[in-house]
């Protein structure tokens, strides 16, 4: 049983199955003015459906073996704006201590070799890397000739 006013909620499991009972759960919404295909539809973007995990795949910024940068303020490998290198190893990665239904949009492999995962898919954690040689190749754009 689940549980929920506003931001305040809880839930748990209740009793086992019975062998001949149908399993099936329910969620009733209760509240004024409330769309109900709109509703619907948002809960069924969230099931883990072949199409859904297909459109996540397809939003994503970053392929396996692109090279990136993580958000690591405080790594003593980071940049002086808080970002370290690493490369993307695994899409919709997802471990056994992570908290349920949580799934991170990338694995990384940092150049130092730990292993990070990225909570979300957002430049503000995790950037396109430059190209090895682009920063040089700025400085020899900006040089006078």
């Amino acid at each position: 049983v689940y549980h929920a006013v506003h931001m305040i909620f809880n839930g748990d499991f209740t009793e086992p199955w019975e062998e001949d009972e149908p399993r099936e759960s329910k969620l009733v919404f209760i509240g004024k003015n409330l769309d109900a295909a709109e509703l619907k539809a948002r809960f069924e973007a969230c099931l883990a459906t072949p199409a859904n995990l297909e459109k996540k795949l397809q939003a994503l910024r970053f392929q396996v073996g692109d090279r990136v940068m993580c958000h690591l303020a405080g790594d003593p490998d980071a940049d002086a704006n808080g970002y370290v290198k690493g490369t993307i190893t695994q899409l919709m990665w997802r471990s056994e201590d992570m908290d349920p239904g949580m799934v991170a949009p990338y694995q990384i492999t940092m150049d130092s070799g730990d292993i990070i995962s990225a909570p979300a898919d957002s430049d503000d954690l995790v950037k396109r890397a430059p190209e090895e040689g682009d920063a040089a190749a700025k400085r020899q754009r900006q040089q006078p000739a």
